[in-house]
């Protein structure tokens, strides 16, 4: 359950009352940045992001159904933000190689090494992720929601609990369910292919 101060906000927001999401803006931003730090490791990006995403929050807003935590449902909004960012800004890596740093009585030349994994290593990795992200799909959704939150966003415990509106308790059966359910789905999978 959402509690009555955010349910009467956000009935606000939904009928098109800045102020009302300004105060939403306020309460979740520090946390959204958070969840955008963590994902693209650069505080620009993540202050980016976090604007996007609160710009296709408002667009969006009248879509809110309450069915999830506000925060959860600004939280997806963020992460396919941040999926999408980095997707696009990850092929615009450009580096000069002519450019040098001048030291005492030489210039030191940009080197880069090449670490990225080889063809058939990114084949296999792309090939994993999508298998888990196709087998978190079928999980229900409230397991769905716990798995994303706590193993992708880092959420403590504390903050599933006060992010879903359950008991701790609850929050650590429901997400070791989710985990147990997500490996045997897993191991099936890998059965049933061999």
């Amino acid at each position: 359950m959402i509690e009555e101060p955010e349910r009467q906000l956000l009935e606000k927001a939904r009928k098109g009352e800045p102020e009302a999401f300004s105060i939403l803006v306020e309460k979740y931003s520090a946390r959204l940045f958070g969840a955008c730090f963590s994902l693209l490791g650069n505080r620009q990006d993540a202050e980016d992001c976090v604007q996007d995403t609160f710009i296709k929050a408002y667009c969006a807003i009248a879509e809110y159904n309450f069915m999830a935590a506000f925060y959860t449902w600004l939280y997806r909004i963020a992460i396919n933000t941040c999926l999408d960012y980095h997707r696009k800004n990850s092929r615009n890596n450009a580096f000069s190689l002519d450019e040098s740093l001048d030291v005492e009585d030489s210039q030191v030349y940009l080197q880069v090494a090449d670490q990225s994994p080889l063809p058939d290593e990114q084949a296999e990795t792309a090939e994993m992720q999508e298998m888990i992200r196709q087998e978190i799909g079928c999980l229900p959704q409230s397991l769905q929601e716990i798995l994303i939150l706590r193993d992708l966003e880092g959420l403590s415990y504390h903050e599933l609990a006060k992010t879903l509106l359950l008991s701790e308790g609850t929050v650590k059966s429901r997400l070791s369910r989710a985990r147990h359910q997500l490996m045997e789905r897993i191991r099936l999978r890998e059965q049933s292919a061999t």
